[in-house]
């Protein structure tokens, strides 16, 4: 039988048993497809085949979507490698390649990739635990949420994310930054406060400052 023109060929999938290799190559091309329901459609035949569990290729690859531009499917790739990262009490380890090339790739994030994980969190924040799983694979992490924290010029929302990611996964060299910026949100919180007017609330101040502090709480060991 003539073999099917397929942009990944067969013997790169050696991990996967022979019968199902035609299937995950499909799979593999819908999810890199040009459309939002394809790709939806080949992360579903992905997961159904654990292809990603089994294959450094499967989880590379999921791991180079991880800035996909529909915000549901990223969180559900983010939730999918998450698995990877840190698998169930019940369910298998995923072998050592797997884990070292996802590894690998999300040792590579950036700040665009790193922004995309915390538009997850921002969006939907019981997804927080696959989140910072995702970002605590990469180094560069924690100089990024800083970053990202320390810029007025982000969405409040996404501001917020970076700090609850800081101290969920305990980014301790953040510290020092958080105390700034916690010094910084609390001077211009009681100026407000001393101006004789009544002046209309500053809304980054409010909301970020508990966040802040909590997130300083969980890297001094106040909280788990």
């Amino acid at each position: 039988m003539k073999e099917k023109n397929t942009l990944i060929k067969p013997d790169t999938l050696k991990e996967i048993p022979k019968s199902q290799r035609g299937e995950v190559l499909s799979a593999l091309e819908a999810f890199i497809g040009p459309e939002i329901p394809t790709r939806t459609h080949g992360l579903d035949q992905l997961l159904d085949l654990n292809a990603h569990h089994r294959s450094p290729l499967v989880a590379a690859i999921m791991a180079r979507q991880i800035d996909e531009s529909d915000i549901h499917l990223r969180s559900r790739i983010v939730e999918a490698l998450a698995t990877i990262l840190r698998p169930g009490v019940e369910a298998a380890k995923p072998p050592e390649d797997v884990r070292r090339w996802l590894r690998h790739v999300l040792g590579q994030m950036r700040q665009r990739e790193i922004y995309a994980v915390l538009q997850i969190i921002a969006i939907s924040p019981e997804q927080i635990d696959p989140a910072c799983d995702v970002l605590n694979a990469c180094s560069f992490s924690g100089e990024a949420l800083v970053r990202i924290l320390a810029n007025r010029k982000v969405d409040v929302n996404i501001r917020i994310a970076a700090a609850k990611a800081i101290g969920k996964i305990g980014f301790l060299e953040a510290g020092p930054d958080l105390r700034r910026i916690q010094e910084r949100l609390m001077s211009r919180k009681a100026g407000q406060m001393e101006m004789a007017f009544a002046p209309r609330p500053d809304e980054e101040a409010e909301s970020l400052l508990p966040v802040v502090l909590e997130a300083l709480q969980s890297l001094e060991g106040g909280t788990d």
